[in-house]
């Protein structure tokens, strides 16, 4: 819930020591459908059961802003020059109203995705049948991913990393991610940014990642998400879930 409203984790996905706020979940039945809310600092996400019947059923999302201050916002200061840009906590007013609509608006999105990452019928074949075969990138060959090697298997955890959620990920992140040892010359530093710059094409090329316009910062594609998210479930999901119940051995 803290990605989904705009909060970083840390490289590991834990929660950073100075958050100090709190985190909740609850559901609710009613009449009209199931209603499930998770809120952070009085802020929320809301999904809403509408309509159920046995053939169709509408899913409704909501996000609710009451602390306002938990964000921010490219504003000059109150009373101060125009073009004193900063960001500073969001107003809770007409003022700032087009940036909470971003805020909710990409609350609910980044949500969605996340349902849309697991309610996915495709198989783990299926998915990988793309990114297993090599791609071509600005008319060059770009070898195939190897989904199961421990050199790719890390690029993939560290690309997913929780902390690059919201504002993406970016060549030096990875370095930091992928290698375990300071570099011990510039020469090195080099050779190490030209080495994740083509693990960084060979992710584009095979769609898994997109560039983010203006920026050298890059965003796992919705495409990706479900090719990672699968991948790395499958890889630390017991043989006994895989297969199916009938074939299962007893307990």
């Amino acid at each position: 819930m803290l990605r989904f409203l705009g909060r970083r984790l840390t490289a590991t996905g834990e929660i950073p020591r100075r958050f100090k706020g709190e985190v909740t979940s609850d559901m609710k039945r009613r009449p009209e459908g199931v209603r499930i809310k998770h809120t952070v600092n009085g802020n929320s996400v809301k999904a809403y059961d509408k309509l159920y019947t046995e053939r169709a059923a509408v899913l409704r999302l909501e996000a609710t802003v009451n602390d306002a201050g938990d964000f921010r916002v490219y504003r000059p200061k109150e009373g101060g020059p125009a073009d004193d840009l900063q960001w500073r906590p969001l107003r809770k007013g007409i003022a700032d109203l087009h940036r909470l609509s971003q805020v909710s608006g990409r609350a609910n999105e980044r949500y969605l995705d996340a349902l849309a990452s697991v309610d996915d019928s495709r198989t783990l074949g299926e998915l990988l049948a793309r990114v297993t075969k090599p791609a071509t990138w600005n008319e060059k060959r770009v070898r195939a991913l190897n989904p199961f090697a421990p050199e790719d298997l890390k690029l993939c955890k560290a690309v997913s990393a929780g902390e690059f959620v919201i504002s993406g990920v970016r060549n030096r992140d990875l370095q930091r991610l992928l290698f375990t040892e300071e570099a011990a010359s510039p020469a090195e530093r080099r050779k190490r940014c030209a080495r994740v710059g083509r693990l960084i094409r060979m992710l584009r090329a095979h769609g898994i990642l997109q560039k983010v316009n203006g920026t050298h910062r890059y965003q796992i594609t919705e495409e990706g998400r479900s090719i990672l998210t699968a991948m790395l479930t499958a890889r630390e999901t017991p043989i006994n879930r895989l297969m199916p119940e009938e074939l299962a051995p007893a307990a």
